[in-house]
């Protein structure tokens, strides 16, 4: 399958810039939590592999790396955001909704982008600070208007896979009620790859309402605390080096200032 080819070159790419965490334990749970909510995409073709990077919130994004065809990055900075699994489940949710729903080559296929090789750009995410002004140098707006909206698409679809997996879905709306800036200005708002906070809030609200109510298995919170010490006791890894001076010029997953 041409999308499970593309990832796998991408995700290639992602290990050239980024290292993974060496924590057995923190894999496991990871792996888990993505089986649990994958079992909620019915007929999903693609195989969905999860990496847990090292590093710290000041190099890479909060949010999964979504690439085509199954491959998701999950950066340790994410794990030591979420205030507990809920809100992990719901980040990670939101990724696999961007993959099973194919944004990323929807995206391209509307000629909304211009070449496959911007996809990482795009689809890593960038409420940190990453991802926004580079995204908004490398395609045209309508790239980021189709980003916009495949936004809240997974922001809806990922609400209702995690009532389905029975995980809360208002802890997708609280982290991103806290993690996202606050409406930007309007020319930030033109070339952001993102809804404002308010609007994805507000949607995940109204969604979460239709939802028949229920009650959630409450998670071991000493278990995700767990995963969270383990976490933090990792070496931070260092950015690879690049092999050559043409790979510098490709794009990297570092935070841009």
């Amino acid at each position: 399958m041409k999308q499970v080819a593309l990832g796998a070159g991408l995700a290639t790419e992602v290990l050239r810039n980024a290292t993974p965490l060496d924590n057995p334990l923190v894999q496991a749970y990871v792996n888990r939590i993505g089986s649990r909510l994958a079992t909620q995409i019915p007929g999903n073709p693609f195989p969905f592999t999860f990496t847990v990077l090292a590093g710290n919130s000041s190099s890479l994004t909060n949010e999964p790396v979504a690439l085509p065809g199954g491959p998701i990055f999950v950066p340790a900075a994410l794990i030591l955001a979420a205030k507990d699994e809920a809100e992990f489940a719901g980040m990670l949710a939101h990724a696999m909704v961007h993959i099973s729903e194919r944004h990323a080559t929807r995206a391209s296929t509307r000629g909304a982008i211009a070449n496959q090789a911007t996809i990482p750009v795009i689809f890593m995410g960038g409420w940190t600070g990453y991802g926004v002004r580079q995204a908004s140098a490398v395609v045209p707006a309508s790239a980021l208007q189709f980003q916009r909206t495949f936004e809240t698409e997974a922001d809806v679809l990922a609400v209702k896979m995690m009532w389905l997996a029975d995980f809360d879905p208002s802890a997708l709306v609280r982290y991103i009620g806290r993690v996202q800036e606050s409406s930007p200005g309007t020319t930030s708002r033109v070339f952001s790859p993102l809804p404002t906070r308010e609007e994805r809030v507000s949607r995940m609200e109204t969604e979460i309402q239709k939802l028949p109510e229920r009650t959630y298995a409450a998670p071991d919170p000493n278990e995700f605390e767990t995963i969270q010490a383990e976490v933090r006791r990792a070496p931070i890894a260092e950015r690879p080096q690049l092999k050559n001076d043409a790979d510098a010029e490709r794009p990297t997953l570092r935070r841009q200032n």
